[in-house]
């Protein structure tokens, strides 16, 4: 027995194996969806396929040249040229011969040959228009080979087991170049099929074409023959042998290795990972290389390793096939990009790994929807460790990326969301030192109160305060609306000395707010008051004193204030002037009773 022979009975055991998938497909080709009955003409293919064609060609060339343009042999002479490249597997060649022709002014018998040369091309003729070019070759049954492979290249499993039993019938009526475009399709339609003794029949005619004696095809479809028979150790040599070839079928073996070791415990995960990643550099851009791009996707997310799963997903949007499949890969890029930033926000990612991966993340996925809300993390943990500088110029740089993506009409970040990352980045610039800066980003804050007006006034204020603009502090009083920011500026400004401005803050609190003037507002009103020498607010607060006495602090206040008397309203300067330095450490006792500080 011949030894290429032996090797393919080696791997077809006698056991059938049976799983099939359902298509739609068949409906497609039914003659009854036909919009009218056809009648192929007969191809002499196999006969063209082994004549010398260079010989074929020049007779041929010397009668079209002889007849001239328009003559009655000038359109058969056409055909038998598209018909010769086709025998061959020329099929652009013959293409151009088939599209010169008037279609308007062949015969019916020469239409009919033209249709049946377009239709074996468009069978064999990858993946474009193929469900078209089944559904006009039902009934050809010269074209049951062709129509076979189409039909596995497009995974209709159901139409290609339903032509199964003629496929070996049809083969001798191609031509060998044919034959051989088709042979892979056809071995691997009938291994899906479970068709064993038609798989073995088919494998053993692999040898006798040169070109595909040692191809990774040959190689890959035996070794999924032993895969799908449980020999392992044969499959797991197919595989690897194939793998080192370079066209789709060494690249589905690279990745059918790596299944066969995830699927027998002897690849490790992280192995896995990294093999499919040096591999999709090998082969990319159509079905085949996605495949190894989601494979290793679902791998590297399943790992945790969101930078990798994100690689994919680049790969699979640069080469998508269609708009709505870059969309899909895009849409499950935002559980990626989230898992990354959940990771560095939980410490599970160092810091400089943490800051590298969101400017590789950045790069490719910054106007991905989902990106900012995701990245948002990223400044906030740098912030949290005191990293102020970094925290926040991201901060920044996704405000940035907000406002571009909504003028261009990308998609819509919530307002939300950009005030809450104008407010954090004034505060990293606080923590950090520059109240200048943050002051140009609190200032022109939009009033909403959804949007974290308030909150930005009570930062304004600080950011004022801290820089030493009193001027500016105190001109914020029409804009403190609510309790808290009246408070803060008015702490604010005591706290840098601007004594009647902070006077008047605290006696706007107390008239807007009563019930919320605390102890700590009204120690720091009367000293206020002092040092602008407003007696007078200083005898209504005193007046106010016995209605406060829940706390032991502001009555030491009071006898420092006054030690010789207890007509508060008989208080003058110069007692006040004696006992402001007692009343001063006062505060202090009071802020810690009452558990104020001078942030409040």
């Amino acid at each position: 027995m011949d030894i290429n022979k032996y090797k393919v009975h080696s791997f077809f055991v006698m056991h059938k194996f049976s799983y099939l998938v359902f298509a739609a497909l068949l409906l497609l080709t039914s003659p009854a969806l036909s919009r009218e009955a056809r009648t192929f003409a007969t191809l002499n293919l196999a006969e063209l396929g082994r004549s010398d064609f260079l010989i074929e060609r020049r007779a041929l060339m010397q009668r079209l040249t002889a007849a001239g343009p328009g003559a009655d042999t000038d359109a058969a002479t056409h055909l038998d040229l598209a018909e010769l490249y086709l025998s061959k597997m020329l099929l652009a060649e013959a293409t151009s011969y088939l599209e010169a022709l008037d279609v308007e002014t062949l015969s019916s018998l020469e239409r009919q040959r033209q249709e049946t040369l377009s239709v074996a091309i468009s069978l064999l003729s990858g993946r474009d228009g193929l469900v078209l070019a089944v559904s006009r070759s039902a009934n050809w049954s010269q074209g049951r080979a062709l129509r076979a492979a189409a039909f596995a290249r497009l995974g209709a499993d159901v139409a290609v087991e339903d032509l199964m039993p003629q496929i070996l019938d049809a083969l001798p009526e191609l031509s060998s170049a044919i034959i051989g475009a088709i042979l892979p399709d056809l071995l691997e339609a009938a291994l899906d099929a479970g068709e064993w003794d038609v798989a073995r029949a088919l494998a053993e005619q692999f040898p006798d074409h040169p070109e595909l004696r040692d191809a990774p095809s040959y190689r890959f479809l035996l070794a999924r023959a032993a895969d799908l028979a449980g020999d392992v150790l044969m499959a797991f040599d197919g595989y690897a042998s194939a793998a080192e070839g370079r066209d789709a079928y060494a690249h589905r073996a690279r990745i059918e290795l790596v299944r066969l070791g995830r699927r027998t415990d002897t690849l490790p995960l992280e192995d896995a990972i990294a093999l499919l990643d040096v591999a999709q550099w090998a082969w990319r851009g159509d079905a085949v290389a996605a495949e190894g791009l989601e494979l290793l996707y679902d791998y590297a997310l399943g790992q945790g390793d969101s930078l990798v799963a994100l690689s994919a997903l680049g790969r699979l949007v640069a080469d998508a096939a269609t708009p709505e499949a870059a969309e899909a890969a895009r849409q499950r890029a935002r559980l990626a990009i989230s898992n990354f930033y959940d990771a560095g926000a939980a410490g599970d990612i160092g810091l400089g790994a943490f800051l590298d991966g969101h400017g590789e993340i950045k790069s490719r996925w910054q106007f991905n929807p989902g990106f900012i809300e995701s990245a948002a993390a990223l400044p906030q943990t740098f912030l949290d460790v005191g990293m102020t500088a970094i925290a926040a110029r991201e901060f920044r740089a996704l405000r940035d990326i907000a406002v571009v993506a909504g003028e261009l009409n990308l998609f819509t970040v919530a307002p939300d969301v950009i005030a809450a990352l104008r407010l954090s980045e004034a505060r990293a610039l606080l923590a950090g030192g520059q109240a200048d800066k943050a002051i140009e980003v609190l200032s022109g804050f939009p009033e909403s109160r959804q949007d974290g007006y308030h909150e930005a006034e009570r930062l304004l204020i600080w950011a004022l305060s801290r820089a030493g603009r009193s001027e500016e502090l105190a001109g914020l009083r029409e804009r403190a609306l609510d309790t808290e920011s009246r408070r803060t500026r008015a702490v604010a400004l005591y706290e840098i000395g601007n004594w009647d401005a902070a006077r008047k803050a605290f006696l706007e609190l107390w008239e807007a707010y009563p019930s919320n003037f605390s102890f700590p507002d009204a120690t720091r009103l009367i000293l206020a008051a002092y040092e602008v020498g407003d007696v007078a607010t200083v005898s209504r607060i005193a007046a106010a004193f016995p209605i406060l006495t829940d706390h032991p602090g502001w009555a030491d206040i009071a006898a420092g204030l006054a030690p010789q008397t207890t007509n508060f309203e008989a208080l003058t300067s110069d007692v006040m002037r004696m006992s402001v330095k007692n009343a001063s450490r006062a505060l202090s006792a009071v802020d810690e009773a009452t558990g104020a500080t001078k942030d409040e």
